[in-house]
């Protein structure tokens, strides 16, 4: 039964992080565009082509799927960095490691800002990719009710790492960890 569920969780991995055809084409890199307040601000639409910026945050939401939450880390930081920028993950490393921790990791899962049964129904949009920022929309269902995060990223070292997570009650990140 196990095996069978590291396969179901593997299959979905590798099919969320294959691209269409049409994006490998593209002549234009995101580095190459101007750093771009309007792209940004406009959401990308279901048809857009996927890109590395939404394919971070999918293997992100992907990965707490398989247990291995970036957020419950204590011992290596790693995932932590793999997933974001530095500032904030000096922020969430720093955290765990203090004793009593700012947030209470055991209830509240900080993908979400929400405890993990309540979650269901999750759905990674395509990100709205402007020079090296980007935004990706990540809608789910919490007790019932849609909710969405609006997820920050930015390139780094032609890279994308997140900077900021923005939650359904106008809670950041950033601000959660730093109080």
């Amino acid at each position: 039964m196990k095996a069978f569920q590291f396969l179901a969780v593997l299959l979905m991995v590798s099919l969320s992080c294959q691209t269409k055809p049409k994006q490998e084409t593209k002549k234009t890199a995101a580095s190459d565009q101007p750093d771009s307040a309007a792209i940004l601000a406009k959401r990308a639409g279901p048809e857009a082509p996927r890109s590395a910026a939404d394919r971070l945050v999918r293997a992100l939401y992907f990965e707490h799927n398989a247990k291995e939450n970036p957020f419950q880390e204590t011992k290596d930081r790693t995932l932590i960095d793999q997933f974001f920028a530095k500032p904030t993950a000096d922020l969430i490393w720093s955290d765990a490691q203090k004793a009593p921790v700012k947030v209470d990791r055991t209830k509240i899962n900080l993908l979400y800002n929400a405890p993990n049964t309540a979650i269901k129904k999750m759905w990674v949009e395509p990100a709205a990719v402007g020079g090296t920022r980007a935004i990706v929309y990540v809608t789910f269902q919490n007790n019932g009710k849609p909710q969405e995060l609006k997820i920050d990223l930015q390139q780094l070292n032609g890279r994308w790492r997140i900077t900021e997570i923005f939650y359904p009650d106008n809670r950041q990140l950033t601000k959660l960890l730093s109080k």
